[in-house]
Order: C-alpha cells, then structure tokens, then sequence
C-alpha cells in the first residue's frame, strides 16, 4: 500500500470516529466547523446607519428636496407678492390712442390719488393693457387681445376703465351687451367734459399733466362700471373695487394727493 493511500484512509477513519462521537453526543457538530479567519462585522453606530440609509437613497432625497424647495419658494412669493389696491384696465382702440405707450405712466399718476385700501403699509395700483386696435396683422395676437378684453368685462376684476372712444363701439358692438354699463356723469359735469354721459375726458382733471402726456387727446376717457346682471365674478370683491374706483377718481377730480411719490 502507498504512503498517499495510507493517509487517505487514515482520514476516513478519523472522520468515522468524530461521526461516532457525535452521535453518541460526546461533541457538537459546530467544534467541527473550520475558521474562517474573518472578524465578525462590528455593529453600526446611529450616525453609520444614517450615512448608510442616504447612500442607498440619495435619489429620493433629492427629488423630496428639490420638490420641498420649490413649494418654500411658491408659498413665499404668493406670501410677499404685492396686492392691487386698484385695478383698471387701460384699453386701446386706435395706435393714435399712444395708450399703448402710456400705460406706465398712468399706473404711477393713479397711484399718487390712490389710499392704502389694504392698510399693509404701500400702495399698488395694478394696471392692465388691452390692445384692441388689431394693427398688428397677427390673428393669434387679435384673438388673444379679445379673448382677454371678453374675461375683464365678464369678471368685473376691473371697475375703473381708461379708454378711447373707439372702446365704446367694441362694447355694444363686438360684445353684443346692451345693459347699462358705466356710471352717468352727466349730472355731475358739463356735455363738454364728457363722452356720450359716461367718459370723464382725462383733460378735465390733471391726471395727464401728473402722467406728463402733454398730447393726451380729449378721446381718453375714464369709465366707471356700473353692476351689471351679467357678471360672472366675485360680486363682493367688484363691489369694493367699485368702491375703491370712486373714491380714486374723485380724488383726481378733487385733485388730493394722497399718496405723493418718494423722493428718490
């Protein structure tokens, strides 16, 4: 017999003894298991076990954070945003009208007969521009003018309206309303001052030397809406806007600076 035979079966006899021995109870299988010659993997602290949870889900929290960022900024731009204490809607007909020049003036001249309605500390008066003189040969743009000329006079956000003449015609003839719309100042000025009872000519009162437009036409014209039946919006809020629309204008008419501009 080999040297290599008489070891293998000297192998096999030792592994037949430890077997009886197991059985008969005399050693546990577990003092048969080899070392591997690894350390056991040493418990994480609370500080590895948050570094570990990031790692495997960096890509949920980042998508958490940008998404929390965003809601922060929104809430804080709707929480700072300033509100219109007045809003009037400047509406031109005819590019000779050159209120489509003048709209910023006139935001800063209406300011000055403008109270802080609010009380929150400044005065905003919120100017909006509509172009109806459909000059511009751009059918998108018309539409788009007229589409949002419909939305101010159906929502009534706007009581206090500068306009020219040919803004009458849109109204009864473009809208088809035949309700009465504008407050009659008849009673209150001459013929000469106003347009068809209901449009103040701005040259009556001294908003165009304070919006320094030296070549406003006597065309352009306060209105003030009456309530009308038709409207679609809040009726509270048309009616403070109203409220607030007459209080501006006879200031202007009154001409009391309210609200002078800062000295830069």
């Amino acid at each position: 017999m080999s040297k290599k035979e008489d070891e293998r079966q000297r192998k096999a006899h030792e592994e037949y003894i430890e077997l009886l021995k197991i059985k008969q109870g005399l050693i546990e299988e577990s003092e048969l298991i080899p070392e591997t010659g690894y350390d056991k993997m040493p418990e994480m602290n609370a500080w590895e076990k948050f570094k570990n949870y990031v790692y495997h889900n960096k890509v949920f929290i980042l998508l958490w954070g940008f998404f929390g960022a965003l809601m922060i900024f929104l809430t804080l731009q709707l929480v700072t945003r300033k509100v219109n204490d007045l809003y009037v809607l400047v509406i031109s007909t005819s590019a000779e009208s050159e209120l489509g020049w003048r709209y910023g003036d006139l935001e800063e001249a209406l300011t000055k007969y403008c109270p802080d309605f609010d009380g929150n500390g400044y005065v905003k008066v919120g100017v909006n521009y509509i172009d109806l003189s459909f000059v511009s040969g751009v059918s998108d743009y018309n539409s788009a003018q007229s589409m949002k000329f419909s939305a101010e006079v159906y929502t009534g956000d706007s009581q206090m309206y500068i306009a020219d003449e040919g803004f009458w015609k849109q109204m009864y003839e473009a809208e088809g309303l035949e309700e009465e719309l504008f407050v009659d100042f008849s009673e209150y000025f001459s013929e000469e001052d106003l347009f068809n009872g209901v449009g103040l000519h701005i040259n009556a009162t001294n908003l165009n030397k304070d919006a320094r437009w030296d070549t406003c036409s006597d065309k352009i014209n306060f209105y003030l809406r009456c309530e009308y039946p038709s409207a679609t919006g809040n009726q509270k809020d048309a009616d403070e806007q109203r409220e607030r629309a007459q209080i501006v204008l006879r200031n202007i008419i009154e001409g009391n600076v309210v609200n002078p501009p800062t000295e830069e």
